[in-house]
């Protein structure tokens, strides 16, 4: 995707999306007239698209069905609604869409949604959808896509609302411009970023985890990878039973949070700007910590003093080492406190 297009994309999914969430309770009242008998099919044997009139919203839906080729990929734009993304066995892509325009007149409403566009593209043995918007001027429209499609497919998604992703082993890429991300049950997660909403991401493992988001809560759970890397601005970060050789978890202005064992030799990088830090451990196994704050430090473990402060170094600076000293952590907050604890008493 061109600059150019990604930042058309931005512009309009957050401009149509600031009205979404004064227009949720309009739609939870509708009461929309279900059309009558099975859907009409066409010469292909595909669902014919229906389109029902509800009191506020209008909505038309798509249905496609198409073979996954032998390179196995799936890339799907959309600049307004929902996606949901389950990974299933066989070979077939299952695309379920509803297009929805904020127009109850009929005549209206039905040429709005035949203007919305879902073009569907078998390309190289690989599957691509982009919705395409009307042009002018129009009322508030929205696509909301569930998707389910072969588990080793990598998949591709680009969206101005939320992502729902689950049971996916292939490599996957997710942007949100105005929604949450909800990862859950994935192998590779090469990106998820999560522009104005918050990223969750558990029972996930692979070799790598890379995840970013600007303006929300970023939670890691029941993770298993060799590297994870995520980064927050302006929100916390909490990570439970989270397994790694290498992990690095920064927020700017949040507080950070590592609740869990931790792995025999691995290396752990804490980071915070303007936030508090919190390692919660059962001591199991023993680590190497250096822990610089410009506050201060508490540890619940018996530790041994390490290296003395460096004169160059600003603010207060911590080395200890307790047990075995096998895993090495670097915890570092400008402003916050930095805090070793034991599990509280019956904590999971």
């Amino acid at each position: 995707m061109t600059s150019l297009v990604r930042l058309v994309c931005v512009v309009s999914g957050v401009a149509l999306l600031a009205g979404h969430a004064a227009s949720q309770d309009v739609v939870a009242r509708q009461n929309p007239a279900a059309p009558e008998g099975p859907p009409r099919r066409g010469s292909n044997g595909q669902p014919v698209a229906r389109m029902t009139i509800g009191t506020n919203w209008s909505t038309e839906e798509f249905t496609r069905t198409v073979e996954l080729g032998a390179r196995a990929t799936f890339e799907l734009s959309n600049w307004a609604g929902n996606v949901r993304i389950t990974g299933i066995e066989g070979n077939t892509v299952r695309i379920n869409a509803v297009k929805k325009v904020q127009q109850p007149k009929g005549d209206a409403a039905r040429a709005l949604l035949q203007n919305i566009m879902i073009r569907v593209t078998e390309r190289g043995g690989g599957v691509e959808v982009i919705t395409e918007q009307p042009g002018g001027r129009t009322p508030f429209i929205m696509v909301d896509y569930d998707i389910s499609l072969p588990i080793a497919t990598s998949v591709t998604l680009t969206n101005a609302g939320s992502i729902r992703v689950s049971n996916l082993k292939g490599e996957l890429s997710a942007e949100a411009y105005n929604g949450n991300i909800s990862l859950n049950s994935v192998a590779r997660v090469r990106q998820a970023k999560a522009y104005v909403g918050s990223l969750f991401i558990s029972g996930a493992e692979g070799d790598e985890i890379n995840a970013d988001t600007l303006g929300g809560t970023l939670q890691l759970r029941n993770v298993r990878a060799r590297n994870i890397e995520v980064r927050t601005v302006s929100g916390p970060l909490l990570a439970t039973d989270v397994d790694c050789e290498r992990c690095s978890l920064k927020t700017v202005s949040g507080d950070l949070e590592l609740n869990g064992p931790l792995r025999r030799n691995a290396r752990y990088s804490l980071i915070s700007n303007s936030g508090n830090i919190r390692l919660v451990t059962d001591g199991v196994v023993g680590f190497d910590v250096e822990a610089i704050t410009g506050a201060m430090v508490r540890s619940d473990f018996p530790t041994k003093a390490g290296a003395a402060p460096s004169a160059q170094t600003r603010g207060n600076i911590w080395r200890a080492s307790y047990g075995d000293g096998s895993a090495i952590l670097s915890l570092r907050t400008f402003t916050g406190n930095i805090s070793l604890l034991r599990p509280a008493s019956g904590a999971r």
